[in-house]
């Protein structure tokens, strides 16, 4: 009987031990195996962090492209097209200068004023595809911080830019923001003898408020009323659903346009 319980003991001990040394086993294995697949990992991220890389760097390089092209398409414009009405308007000029006349001098102001009246319908029509095209590719955000680093950079008005648009504004509601604002600015720079402007721009969920403050010698509301300025804001505003409100006194002027539910 002793044999046999010691033999049993014996056998309980190497079972043991050969089940401690299969879990040692499984346990290092597993180890291993979770360290190759931590370095397999490591070496995806790192894979798809090349790719990431290279997209950012092809969608770069997409960008400088299409702004080069959008260059060489306005300088071609500016060249062939406008240009062209240019040169057309001084040959027209050179002509009225030689004649003697009345009715060939006559004529030629005709051509002239016609020449004048395309050339300043190119003019706006090149300038209104800009416009769209800043506002298309980056947004009314950084079109408006432009024109006011722009207007800023002249010396002529120093304007302070407050633009809190967190969501994308229908193209538009955008246009018609933007070209108020730059009537609101011309009108500033010619009439106000401001030397500061602050221009604000809010948008919760689906509203938009802009605020529009100058420092100028103000004017009298019911004489601006008739100024072709004010009505195209009027017009943009009622085209987006807005409301406006004006109010002017010697020391600046105030302009609030409310848009409910532009989207």
């Amino acid at each position: 009987m002793a044999g046999e319980v010691g033999l049993t003991q014996g056998s309980y001990l190497i079972i043991g031990t050969a089940v401690l040394t299969l879990m040692m086993m499984a346990i290092i294995g597993f180890a291993l195996a979770f360290q190759r697949k931590l370095a397999r990992k490591a070496e995806e991220f790192r894979e798809i962090e090349k790719l990431v890389q290279k997209q950012e760097l092809q969608s770069a390089y997409l960008v400088i492209e299409g702004q080069e092209q959008e260059r060489k398409r306005i300088a071609a414009e500016l060249h062939d097209n406008i240009g062209g009405l240019l040169a057309t308007l001084k040959i027209y000029s050179d002509l009225s200068l030689n004649k003697d006349k009345q009715e060939d001098i006559d004529r030629l102001n005709r051509k002239i004023n016609e020449v004048s009246i395309t050339l300043g319908e190119e003019v706006r029509k090149l300038s209104h595809e800009l416009d769209l095209r800043t506002l298309a590719g980056f947004g009314l955000k950084v079109a408006v911080e432009h024109l006011s680093e722009a207007i800023t950079a002249s010396g002529k008005l120093t304007i302070t830019p407050v633009v809190d648009i967190q969501r994308p504004v229908p193209e538009t509601c955008s246009l018609h923001l933007y070209r108020i604002i730059q009537e609101l600015l011309t009108n500033t720079l010619k009439h106000s003898a401001a030397t500061l402007a602050r221009i604000e721009l809010t948008q919760i969920d689906e509203d938009i408020t802009l605020i529009y403050e100058d420092n100028g010698q103000g004017f009298d509301l019911e004489t601006v009323k008739r100024g072709m300025g004010l009505q195209n804001i009027q017009t943009r505003t009622g085209q987006v659903g807005g409301k406006l409100t004006l109010d002017s006194s010697p020391n600046g002027t105030t302009c609030i346009i409310e848009i409910t539910n532009h989207g």
